[in-house]
């Protein structure tokens, strides 16, 4: 019997789009529509980056024995998976950006029970950015407002096109906003990248640049927009000048900022916050996983700061904004991301040399299923499990479900691994 459900929420990134179409057939989705290539994956199992190839989903608890995953029974590989984190003197729960923020919270109490460190999916990307906003103190703004009054646009270490697609269409560049009702022909945009991305077709101004010519950019701009000297770089005059003409501008940054460290991201907000002397300007990270928001507005709640928690450490020196070394590492809870797709190469050798032992939570087999130890199938947050999101602006979201879970919600599988520590 067919049936169809309008307006769902997708949780395929952190834009969060509320207009998706969805058809099903005897509670099997047929067809999506209003969707881009990240949500057609969340709903109809497909991989990403490869459309058409069905992802394998994991339909019973396993635990590796003899070299070997075996089918095992929930209470079993919970009391594996207790096991293996109890007597761990360095444990750590990884991943939780593409977790809904029950799961979150769930996570957040395991870790301080275990006294481990909670270890976010994008530290690297992610604190940086909030070490430069409580220096500089900078505009935030929903993603609505950006819509309806940004005319100045600048995409940097960006690909919104790979990252989270329907945000250049629902909310920036092409948006139809009350004074942009023209969309591009009422907007500005400009793009600096180490390599020209699609991004270039639409783009006013678009700035390649070798990696270390980036500090030197933001900060000639910076001197020229304070009153200093022209810039005699040809970028920086180019970039001074869009930059200048703005009535409301956003900057948007993209992982491959990260690249650049925390000097990068200071400097730009350094330079958003020398523009908002003239006109309103936000700086706006543009995360992929689609709660990546909501950790951090959980840890800041909870504990105070955006940073990772690190609970056998003393109160003044539990947090930290430099990515975990995993060589410290003698057991992982992994769930909300795939491990081994995100480590380099040596860390995953390292990992897999000294047979660090990992529990996995997902609803996929992936990369980081296969070096498990443990494997606890879990329900697709916010899909098949009622769950809250945060926006990439921040605005909670509340996700319905819209299929029939197989498997128990990531909440409750934490919350039941807890009560076996």
């Amino acid at each position: 019997m067919e049936r169809r459900e309008e307006s769902v929420i997708c949780p395929g990134c952190a834009c969060l789009c509320d207009d998706l179409d969805l058809i099903l057939e005897d509670d099997r989705p047929v067809a999506v529509h209003n969707v881009c290539t990240w949500g057609v994956g969340k709903f109809l199992t497909e991989k990403r980056l490869r459309p058409k190839k069905e992802r394998r989903r994991l339909n019973h608890p396993l635990v590796r024995r003899h070299g070997r995953l075996e089918e095992v029974s929930y209470e079993a590989a919970l009391t594996e998976a207790a096991a293996i984190l109890t007597a761990a003197r360095r444990p750590v729960i990884y991943g939780l950006t593409s977790s809904g923020s029950r799961a979150q919270e769930a996570a957040l109490a395991l870790a301080q029970k275990l006294k481990a460190r909670l270890e976010p999916a994008d530290l690297a990307f992610m604190a940086p950015y909030y070490q430069a906003l409580q220096k500089h103190g900078l505009l935030w703004a929903p993603l609505e407002v950006i819509r309806d009054e940004a005319d100045t646009l600048v995409y940097w270490g960006a690909n919104p096109l790979h990252s989270c697609p329907r945000h250049v269409v629902r909310h920036a560049v092409f948006a139809r906003g009350r004074y942009t009702a023209l969309g591009l022909e009422d907007r500005r945009v400009a793009a600096v990248d180490l390599y020209r991305t699609e991004l270039a077709k639409f783009c006013h101004l678009y700035l390649c640049l070798a990696p270390e010519q980036e500090l030197a950019l933001v900060d000639a701009v910076t001197a020229s927009l304070q009153g200093g000297p022209e810039p005699r770089n040809p970028e920086a005059r180019q970039l001074t000048d869009f930059l200048a003409q703005a009535s409301y501008g956003v900057i948007f940054c993209g992982r491959g900022v990260a690249y650049g460290g925390a000097d990068l991201f200071d400097r730009l907000a350094g330079l958003a916050a020398v523009l908002n002397r003239k006109a309103p300007f936000v700086l706006f990270p543009l995360p992929g996983d689609f709660n990546a928001a909501g950790l951090y507005h959980l840890l800041l709640r909870e504990l105070g700061s955006p940073f990772a928690p690190d609970f056998a450490k003393p109160p003044e020196e539990q947090f930290h904004a430099e990515p975990l070394d995993f060589r410290e590492v003698d057991a992982l809870l992994v769930t909300g991301a795939d491990l081994f797709w995100l480590l380099q190469t040596e860390q995953a050798q390292d990992l897999q040399e000294r047979r660090v032992p990992i529990v996995a939570l997902g609803p996929f087999a992936d990369r980081t299923t296969a070096q498990a130890q443990v494997c606890l199938p879990v329900a697709l947050d916010g899909i098949e499990t009622a769950e809250i999101a945060h926006r990439l602006d921040g605005l909670p979201v509340f996700l319905r479900p819209v299929l029939p879970a197989p498997a128990p919600a990531t909440h409750q599988v934490l919350a039941d691994l807890a009560l076996c520590l």
